[in-house]
């Protein structure tokens, strides 16, 4: 490995306490507990997961190897670990505390190194022979980076679903107690009533769940697009019944959450071929799916008002 590139890690695995402080600062206890998904982790079993790496794994290899000719070091377990530490039960605050104590410890021995030390090996149970600037790779790139990077995802999904879930609400209470002649009423003759946005979300909502149910179980579905003026015509939407449109809206929204719910981090990251777009991952789609709900929420108020 070049100095540069060892440069390069070091920095990473030093940066990375101030990195995760950040990352955690103003999460509500809710979204550190959340699961993004079934067996996957939540950022509070993250962070007790990267604790227990550091002293088992990273800490005790660096000092191993230093220390003896070849050693021979154990595989860490994670989800045996989580089970046996029961680490939803933990106090985050603490498991922070020994994490960075852990870490300031892997610093003091790191700076210590000298040039030829960083070939030194010893031999994982299952990985086999690793130098001590393989571990050091391991720990700042498949440890750091990817804890990181799953913690700003779980964020990121928390934030969508959310959106997602409370956009039906919004909607309902923007209808609430609004007469009728203001719910039907256009602004324009070419511009949509409220009725009409509330009937396009919920046919566009069918849409969306139609998507990512064939990205979720096909490779690289060719996507539908829907002209919705004319679908609006046909079905005359500004004729449609408010209540029974909301109530259809609700119960969609509620079939896209469960789905998206229930999806793998890699499923997020399959995509369908869009007509326009080309290329379009579930993850982008969800994305553009919170956009269109506030675009016409917005409209939505205005009309209101």
């Amino acid at each position: 490995m070049e100095q540069e590139e060892r440069d390069a890690l070091l920095a990473v695995v030093r940066a990375t306490p101030d990195r995760l402080k950040a990352a955690l600062t103003g999460v509500p206890k809710k979204l550190l507990i959340w699961r993004p998904a079934a067996g996957k982790w939540s950022i509070h079993e993250i962070v007790c997961h990267m604790r227990d790496t550091e002293r088992l794994g990273y800490l005790r290899r660096y000092t191993e190897i230093l220390a003896n000719d070849n050693p021979t070091f154990p595989d860490v377990d994670g989800d045996a670990l989580a089970l046996e530490r029961q680490y939803r039960r933990q106090n985050l605050r603490e498991v922070l505390r020994d994490w960075r104590a852990a870490r300031k410890e892997c610093l003091t021995v790191l700076k210590k190194v000298k040039g030829g030390q960083w070939t030194r090996v010893g031999t994982h149970e299952t990985a086999g022979p690793m130098s001590l600037e393989t571990v050091l790779r391991r720990q700042a790139i498949g440890n750091d980076e990817a804890h990181l990077a799953q913690i700003e995802y779980i964020k990121k999904r928390w934030e969508i679903l959310a959106k997602l879930q409370e956009a039906p609400r919004v909607v309902a209470a923007l209808f609430r107690g609004t007469p009728d002649d203001v719910v039907r009423r256009k602004p324009a003759p070419d511009k949509w009533s409220m009725l009409e946005i509330l009937c396009h979300l919920r046919d566009v909502e069918q849409l969306f769940v139609e998507r990512y149910g064939k990205i979720a179980n096909h490779d690289r579905p060719q996507l539908r697009m829907v002209n919705q003026d004319e679908l609006a015509a046909k079905l005359r939407y500004n004729e449609d019944d408010p209540a029974a449109a909301l109530r259809e809206f609700q119960a969609l929204r509620a079939e896209t959450v469960a789905l998206l719910s229930a999806l793998a981090q890699q499923s997020w990251e399959r995509v369908g071929l869009h007509p326009k777009r080309g290329e379009f991952s579930m993850a982008a789609h969800a994305v553009m799916h919170v956009t269109h709900d506030a675009n016409h929420l917005e409209r939505l108020r205005a009309l209101r008002g």
